[in-house]
């Protein structure tokens, strides 16, 4: 699959294809993509009130004003092992 001016080349609507995000919030995003692959199953970890009708499968609803700390957004750094030589 690969992106031709259009839409994806290869995949037509999207039947078969799964698009997983971490989240849906306003849904802006995933209009973008529906209207782009309107067949594909699209699922998400997280869905906010707003974006909840563009997804098919969700793992948890939060409320719209929920803020999420994902590991990649928090600036965590590495740690060096507190006692040396391992366990």
């Amino acid at each position: 699959m690969r992106l031709e001016r259009g839409g994806f080349f290869g995949v037509g609507e999207g039947a078969g294809v799964l698009i997983v995000d971490d989240l849906v919030d306003t849904g802006q995003t995933a209009k973008v993509v529906r209207a782009i692959l309107p067949r594909a199953h699209f699922a998400t970890v997280y869905a906010k009130p707003m974006g909840r009708p563009m997804v098919d499968t969700f793992i948890t609803e939060v409320s719209q004003d929920t803020w999420i700390y994902f590991p990649w957004d928090t600036g965590l750094a590495f740690q060096p092992p507190i006692r040396e030589g391992g366990l």
